[in-house]
């Protein structure tokens, strides 16, 4: 099937030159602004081990437009595929909403965490293409001990409504586990794009059967180690992937890191799977965590669908065995599952480092002792 059978453009993106004088009036989050304050990882400033840095993301957009529309065509297209959505229609609005929406720039988001001494405030997101984004460093003063501490937008007296969000500290120490979420916790049929349209857009999410449990047992095994969950997936898509890994993962929460990508069309959104960009985007977010703690041991799971095997040996090969300990592939039936591909993913890579198991291994990793210096 060729993609650009599924419906035309969602959104047209239109901007207009703003003066300094304009940004600074509409700087603020306003009445008609609606806020995404993405679950945040904080650690240790190097500089000030006393004070604590937030690597904070938020979405500032106008309030949405009518969809309908969008959810119409989606609608026929999809039944001329041979989809039947049934009574599914709530699902695509609710997964659909934020591709219709336009992102604000030059807005100022100031956020406050509970536990805290400071208040933190991004300032200017971004014009396009990634427009309405800010990502910053923050500084957050002093913390109180704690896994997971709430962080909500300060907004006007006049406005009584809250945007939420969960910052979630970690040492530079210990274990984390970073991990793909489509096909490696959650089913998402990424080669097929059937099916991948009916798992994002139409039906209830599904964990990879036995992932939740084996989850769980890491948390145990590994004395709560920080779970970072980094995905193709585009952003738009974080309410949706948010509740997932809330329900499916309750004892594995933590920040989801998505994709800033500019999508005009559903042809586009389901293409994220195939995206050229995806192993420096996800090496990138490695990057970024080696930055945040240098010092703390990851688990790396993903599985052979996409780039994990190649992002993941090459940050083994950047960081080498003491920041990325063990690295677990899931073998997707349909993917390139070969010995060949897996090699070249892991040059440099010792075997006991890596392991590529099947769907009928999953019950039997928690067994293994990672902490350990299993594999």
């Amino acid at each position: 099937m060729h993609l650009s059978l599924l419906l035309p453009v969602l959104f047209t993106l239109t901007s207009a030159r703003t003066s300094p004088v304009e940004r600074d009036s509409f700087s603020l989050v306003g009445l008609l602004d609606e806020v995404i304050l993405f679950d945040a990882p904080a650690f240790s400033d190097p500089s000030n081990p006393s004070n604590t840095l937030v690597a904070q993301q938020a979405f500032v957009y106008f309030h949405q437009t009518d969809i309908k529309p969008i959810v119409s065509g989606v609608q026929a297209v999809l039944n001329s595929l041979g989809l039947d959505i049934g009574n599914s229609l709530t699902n695509i609005e609710e997964r659909l909403k934020l591709f219709a929406v336009a992102g604000l720039p030059y807005k100022t988001v100031k956020v406050e965490v509970k536990g805290c001494s400071r208040q933190a405030q991004l300032s200017g997101t971004s014009g396009l293409p990634d427009l309405g984004i800010s990502l910053q460093n923050v500084s957050m003063g002093s913390c109180i001990a704690a896994k997971e501490l709430l962080a909500r937008v300060k907004l006007s007296f006049l406005d009584l409504r809250t945007f939420n969000g969960t910052i979630f500290p970690s040492p530079d120490s210990g274990y984390g586990v970073f991990s793909d979420i489509d096909d490696t916790v959650k089913v998402s049929h990424v080669l097929d794009t059937l099916a991948l349209a009916k798992a994002t857009l139409i039906e209830d999410p599904v964990a990879v059967t036995g992932m939740p449990e084996l989850y769980a047992s890491l948390a145990t095994s590994l004395s709560s180690p920080q779970f970072i969950y980094i995905s193709g997936s585009p952003f738009q898509l974080y309410p949706f992937l948010h509740d997932f890994i809330s329900t499916a993962f309750p004892a594995n929460k933590g920040p989801i890191l998505l994709q800033n990508l500019t999508v005009i069309n559903i042809s586009q959104l389901l293409e994220f799977a195939g995206n050229d960009g995806i192993f420096e985007y996800k090496l990138s977010q490695i990057d970024h965590i080696h930055g945040m703690y240098p010092n703390k041991k990851f688990l790396a799971i993903g599985d052979s669908t996409q780039k994990d095997p190649e992002t993941y040996g090459a940050a083994f090969n950047r960081y080498g065995g003491d920041f990325i300990t063990r690295i677990w592939i899931r073998s997707v039936d349909g993917a390139d599952n070969t010995a060949a591909r897996f090699a070249g993913a892991f040059a440099g890579v010792s075997q006991d480092k890596y392991r590529i198991y099947t769907d009928d291994q999953i019950l039997s990793l928690q067994q293994i002792d990672v902490a350990g210096g299993k594999c």
